[in-house]
This record gives structure tokens, C-alpha cells and sequence, in this order.
């Protein structure tokens, strides 16, 4: 059932009227359920709200994704009433038409309020905003620095709910690398635009018959959006800048309040270079993220910020120090091991190994090397079923090398151990060779188990 019309994107309130973030009335003009919804089935225990259905109203002040700016969230009243309120996922363009996912089913002809994710709407439209102003300050005083594509960080994902500070820049690709002295001149020059010299920022929009501007470039508007049935809106940033954009924006430079260009640039597809940062409130978000981690780090380092990368490239160094040493022990414990199963070899005792604490996988794998060297030195074939077993007691896993020339004997073996390890998992051994394995929950009792099996 459809009742009403709905307005076409380019001309929604949210996109005329930026700063209206709640209490806007509109009615639903169609209510359509989501079949088939497996990637927003709510799964069990879930308090999380997930789309249901999806509406479209005859106007809205929540922004559809596109332009590069992220879909607006925020929820819906009935009657104005708190207890009747719908969430709103997401919102997204199909055509010329914005679709609302919410989490429940509304009747067509029904009269809503709606409100807006108001941090998230102005974050995100300093950021757009900011975009704009920085590719019109690179295009057009830097030479071969025009803007190929950008993209905005600080958006959560279902694969990433909890983001890093260097998640919220944003980045510019643009066609080279730009120098430091270059990056302290955009700054500059973008910053006293923000604070000195402010340009209001205006909406031109013209509709099929009024289309043929050449001086605005139309090359980057969706090819599913009909010019001829809907409206070119141009984004312009007092004399300096006109670009072709369906987005929400600030309309002044000053409400973007400032920069943080990064030095650091990432190459990409040949020459190409990604130029990352951030504009307006996120620059002391992101200044106070890493100042705690900073004071965090004085503390655990017991040093002042000025001497923390050195103290950490001591600390590498000692590291990479250590870590030698510890590979000469186990290739030393390797040797006096292997000789060890050497000797019960020439005694025809049981072959086995079994390291407790740190009986990690490289020291099983340094031990069969060993022995097999030991073995091919002497000319002497082993045919006996050898098991390495080590476990590191803190982590409360282990390894397991079974290793014979007999598939047959490797099989039994491991169904053997496996009844004492009820975590073993590995593979290979089919023709002989080795089985390998990873012992997940390596519990004293079966530790003690196993030495008694061998005993």
C-alpha cells in the first residue's frame, strides 16, 4: 500500500536544511517488510536492534548514504511518544528515492516525528565539508594534487564495532605524494580560511532545464540518479570552489573549526599517494585518545613522552638480544635431548620426549631435527615410533610430533593419546613421515597421565 508522495533525493529537508536534527514531521508514504533477512537476523541474546522493514516517508531529515558521507541513524516517534519510538538504522538512495530500514512495521498515512543522530550528523558533515575545502585549496594551488577519490573513516562496521584512533582519518587519494613543506601549507592556508578569512558555503541547485553548467564537473554523480527527473545540487564554498555533491554541509567555513594533516602518506596504484586527516572536533577526540595511551605507556615504560621511542628501541634491541639466546639454549637442549633418545634407541627403550613450562613446538621441532641428524650421522635406521610432546603450562596448551616410518604405527599412536588428551587435534602421517598436532586445554591430570603412560 503506498499513500502520498515522497520527495526526491536532492531536494530532501535534510539536504536543504542541515542543521534541522529533530522533531520534523513527515508521514509514511510506503512500509515494505525485508524478506530473506539473514544478515540482520537478530541472533540469540542480542539486545541490538535490527531492520524489520522498510519505509519511505514523504520527506525526512536523515540522509541516505552517498557522496561519500555515510547514512545518518537516528529514530522515529508515534504521537510524539517515547514508548512508540522505531529506530532507523539505516538509510539508503535507490534511484531517486531515500529507503529507511527500521526495526518495526508502520502503517502508510502514518504521522511521525523524527530525530537525528545529532553527533554523528555533525561529525560526519565536518568531515565532508572539510573534504571539500582541502581538494579546492590542493586543485587549485598545488600542482597535480587534484582529488581522485577520498574516503571517511570513523564509521564502526559489524567486522569492526571498536575503532583505533588512527580509524576516525580520513584520506584524499591523490595523484603523488605530497612534500611536508607542501602539507604545512595546506594546513595554513585551510586553517585561515576556517578562522581568518571565513567563506559562507551555498547550495545551488537547478533542475533538468536548468542542467548546463560547465563549470561543474558531473563525472563523479551516481549513474542510477535521473538528471532528468531530479536536481543537480553544486556545493559552493564562497568564489573558491563549485562541486557537484549530494551531501550535508556546513554553511560557513568556520564550522569546520579546523585541520590535522597527517606527514605520513601511503602509495597506492602506481604513483599514487592516499593523504590522511581529520577536521573539527575529531582532531581533540583524537589528540585525547593518544594522549592517554601516551600516559599510559610514561607510566609502563617509567619515562617522559620525549624518550619513549627511545626507550622502546632499547627495549627491541634487548628483545631481539634475548630471543637469540634463547634460540641457542634450544638448539643446545636439542642437541643434549636428541642424544638422549640416541642412546634409549640403541637400548631399544621407548622414544619419547615430554617438556613441561616451556615445551613449545619449535623445541619439539629442533629436537626431531636433531635426533634425525644424530641418526643419519651414525647410519642408523630408526623404525621405532618416536613422540615429542611440550606444553606451556601458562597458556594451558601444548604440541604433540608423532613421527615413524609405519602409517599403521603413527595411527595408534595417536588414537592411543588420544584417549589421554581428550583436546588433541593435527594431522598428516597417512603414508608415514609425522603427525602433528595442537593440544588446546592441557590440563595437569592429563600431563601427569601422560608421563605415566610412558613410564
Amino acid at each position: 500500500m503506498v499513500q502520498g508522495k515522497p520527495t526526491i533525493v536532492g531536494a530532501l529537508k535534510c539536504q536543504r536544511d542541515t542543521f534541522l536534527l529533530s522533531d520534523f514531521e513527515t508521514t509514511v508514504v510506503s512500509c515494505v517488510e525485508i524478506k530473506d533477512n539473514k544478515k540482520n537476523k537478530k541472533k540469540s541474546g542480542d539486545t541490538q536492534p535490527v531492520a524489520t522493514h522498510i519505509l519511505e516517508l514523504e520527506d525526512t531529515i536523515l540522509f541516505p548514504e552517498g557522496g561519500g558521507q555515510p547514512s545518518d541513524t537516528g529514530y522515529m516517534l508515534l504521537n510524539g511518544d517515547e514508548s512508540q519510538r522505531i529506530n532507523v538504522l539505516q538509510v539508503l538512495r535507490e534511484g531517486l528515492h531515500a529507503k529507511h530500514y527500521v526495526d518495526q512495521a508502520v502503517e502508510p498515512g502514518t504521522k511521525l516525528k523524527q530525530f537525528v543522530d545529532k553527533e554523528k550528523r555533525l561529525d560526519y558533515m565536518q568531515q565532508h565539508t572539510g573534504q571539500h575545502l582541502l581538494s579546492a585549496i590542493l586543485d587549485n594551488f598545488f600542482e597535480n594534487a587534484d582529488t581522485l577519490s577520498w574516503s571517511m573513516g570513523g564509521i564502526p562496521t559489524a567486522k569492526k564495532p571498536t575503532l583505533e584512533p588512527s580509524d576516525y582519518l580520513n584520506y584524499l587519494e591523490l595523484p603523488r605524494r605530497l612534500t611536508k613543506e607542501e602539507i604545512e601549507k595546506v594546513t595554513a592556508m585551510f586553517n585561515e580560511i576556517v578562522s581568518l578569512n571565513v567563506m559562507p558555503i551555498s547550495v545551488e541547485e537547478r533542475t533538468a532545464d536548468k542542467k548546463a553548467d560547465e563549470t561543474v564537473d558531473t563525472k563523479k554523480v551516481p549513474d542510477d540518479y535521473d538528471f532528468d527527473a531530479g536536481i543537480l545540487r553544486t556545493i559552493c564554498i564562497g568564489d573558491l570552489d563549485k562541486n557537484a555533491c549530494c551531501g550535508t554541509h556546513m554553511t560557513s567555513t568556520s564550522q569546520i573549526q579546523g585541520i590535522l594533516i597527517l606527514d605520513n602518506q601511503t602509495s597506492v596504484r602506481g604513483t599514487n599517494s592516499r593523504l590522511y586527516f581529520m577536521c573539527g572536533r575529531r582532531i581533540g577526540d583524537y589528540a585525547k585518545r593518544l594522549a592517554e595511551i601516551t600516559a599510559k605507556t610514561k607510566v609502563e615504560l617509567s619515562c617522559s613522552e620525549t624518550v619513549i621511542v627511545e626507550k622502546i628501541t632499547t627495549m627491541k634491541d634487548q628483545l631481539q638480544k634475548g630471543r637469540k639466546k634463547e634460540q641457542y639454549f634450544i638448539g643446545e637442549l636439542a642437541k643434549f635431548e636428541s642424544q638422549r633418545l640416541y642412546d634409549r634407541l640403541l637400548k631399544g627403550e621407548k622414544l619419547y620426549s615430554i617438556k613441561d613450562d616451556y615445551g613449545s613446538l619449535e623445541l619439539l621441532l629442533a629436537i626431531q631435527k636433531e635426533f634425525q641428524a644424530l641418526c643419519e650421522t651414525n647410519q642408523k635406521d630408526c623404525k621405532e615410533t618416536l613422540v615429542l610432546c611440550g606444553r606451556e603450562k601458562t597458556l594451558s596448551m601444548g604440541s604433540l610430533l608423532v613421527i615413524s616410518p609405519e602409517a599403521e604405527a603413527i595411527q595408534t599412536t595417536v588414537q592411543g593419546l588420544q584417549g589421554i588428551l581428550k583436546t588433541l587435534k593435527g594431522g598428516g602421517g597417512k603414508n608415514g613421515g609425522k603427525w602433528q598436532g595442537k593440544i588446546m586445554n592441557f590440563t595437569d591430570q592429563e600431563f601427569s597421565t601422560l608421563e605415566e603412560h610412558f613410564a
